[in-house]
């Protein structure tokens, strides 16, 4: 569970967990100091923070050599559908082949598979 709290700034809110504390905010355009992640950024961030996660999973799980793993998002919010565009880069001498089988095994990380389901919102 997380609890988001006001902070002294216009917008400004601290997001705890009950161990770590972050800070999110709005964009100078809607009134906040832009300093922070945006909440939809925090969507991205948890998609991009479970393929990483994932993918070092995979790798380690098959023992294949990696240095880096490199994950961006873009959340695309249209009227019609909401996307995620995602690129995962590893780096390191990794075949293709074994790259590839990664690739196809951290599509559906605990995120995708939590948000490809219908969602519903209720107030407690």
């Amino acid at each position: 569970m997380v609890t988001s709290t006001n902070g002294s700034e216009l917008y400004m809110t601290e997001l705890c967990n009950g161990t770590v504390a972050i800070q999110a905010d709005v964009s100078p355009e809607k009134g906040g100091s832009g300093k922070h992640f945006r909440p939809h950024d925090l969507i991205e961030a948890g998609y991009a923070a479970c393929l990483n996660i994932t993918a070092r999973m995979v790798l380690e799980r098959l023992n294949l050599p990696y240095e880096e793993v490199r994950v961006t998002v873009e959340l695309q919010r249209r009227e019609e559908a909401t996307a995620f565009h995602y690129r995962i880069d590893i780096s390191g001498e990794l075949e293709e082949a074994s790259k590839q089988k990664v690739l196809r095994l951290v599509r559906e990380c605990p995120v995708y598979q939590t948000l490809s389901k219908p969602l519903e919102f209720t107030m407690v």
